[in-house]
């Protein structure tokens, strides 16, 4: 089976991280064609490592990673040449030493398209971090137009909402099906979901109205994103099998984020090699967003949302 991977790069100094290297690496040793589109003004070094082992695509920093895979997708040339086509970026660490055990058992999938993990947050879909795209879908209209059609947007929120949820919900609307490699188990939904409620919690100030009290619950009961939510899965022997770089820098759920990067490392050394150092080099980079933000839970609320931790005795 013939395959290609746009992937999507940037870095505020030009570099080529220790756990960057390992995706490329990871992805050459399972793909047939590696593509990696940089928005990066790249140093000479990392120019030099990704032309020998990539086609390398630099272009101007704007419109996100979906413009990166755009301009990859284009340059790529005839997509139907191959059996498969995946565009991921380089927004998370990737447990394993290649991906030729995820594209073993998603080939055993009845799926039209898949990712890693999907998330039903805004509406159900696809996290576009890692999809893949079978032939017939690559082929459609449904899915050419898509792209055709993509203009470059600034803006976070509206990027998420118009192309990584209106990528999946496009090619529903054209009848085809999806399914990720990672499936939750009902531990792993109890487990969400009261995550989900203390980040609620703490997401709020104290409802004082029927509307507050209500609007509370509704954030409660908001579907979770399995990627911040359930991310030290990872060390059930990486049945979740990455670490989101934004779980590890802002910690949005409270996991400890401190304890599962330790472990993670001492789980996998050379995967997440570097990965602490980039996290400190880059922190002025990265302020804390306002949808990141937590407030304090009055103690009377403590007992009724606890701080979930997780173990590491697997």
């Amino acid at each position: 089976m013939s395959r290609l991977a746009v992937m999507a790069h940037f870095d505020v100094a030009g570099e080529l991280r220790p756990h960057v290297r390992g995706q490329v690496e990871a992805l050459a040793a399972s793909v047939d064609t590696l593509l990696v589109c940089t928005t990066a003004t790249l140093q000479d070094s990392a120019r030099a490592w990704l032309s020998e082992r990539s086609v390398l695509v630099e272009r101007a920093n704007y419109g996100y990673d979906f413009f990166s895979y755009k301009v990859g997708l284009d340059a790529a040339g005839d997509l139907t040449a191959y059996d498969e086509v995946v565009v991921c970026n380089d927004t998370y660490v990737f447990a394993l030493d290649s991906y030729d055990p995820v594209f073993e058992e998603m080939a055993t999938r009845p799926c039209d398209f898949w990712g890693l993990t999907g998330a039903e947050r805004v509406a159900p879909h696809i996290q576009s971090f890692f999809v893949a795209f079978r032939p017939w879908v690559v082929a459609s209209r449904a899915f050419t137009s898509f792209w055709e059609e993509m203009e470059p947007i600034s803006k976070r929120r509206q990027v998420i909402r118009r192309y990584e949820v209106g990528l999946s919900r496009r090619l529903y609307e054209a009848g085809f099906t999806s399914d990720t490699y990672f499936v939750e188990t009902p531990e792993d939904q109890r487990i969400a979901r009261e995550r989900m409620r203390w980040w609620a919690a703490h997401r709020s100030h104290f409802p004082r109205t029927r509307a507050e009290v209500r609007e509370w619950r509704e954030r409660a009961n908001e579907p979770w994103n399995p990627a911040r939510s359930l991310a030290d899965r990872v060390l059930d022997d990486a049945r979740l099998p990455y670490v989101k770089i934004d779980t590890l820098r802002y910690d949005p759920y409270n996991l400890d984020a401190k304890r599962l990067l330790e472990l993670c490392e001492r789980r996998f050394p050379q995967r997440f090699a570097g990965v602490r150092e980039f996290l400190d080099e880059t922190a002025q980079y990265y302020p804390l967003r306002d949808t990141e933000r937590l407030l304090p839970t009055p103690l009377a609320l403590e007992p009724l949302f606890p701080r979930v931790r997780y173990s590491d005795a697997r």
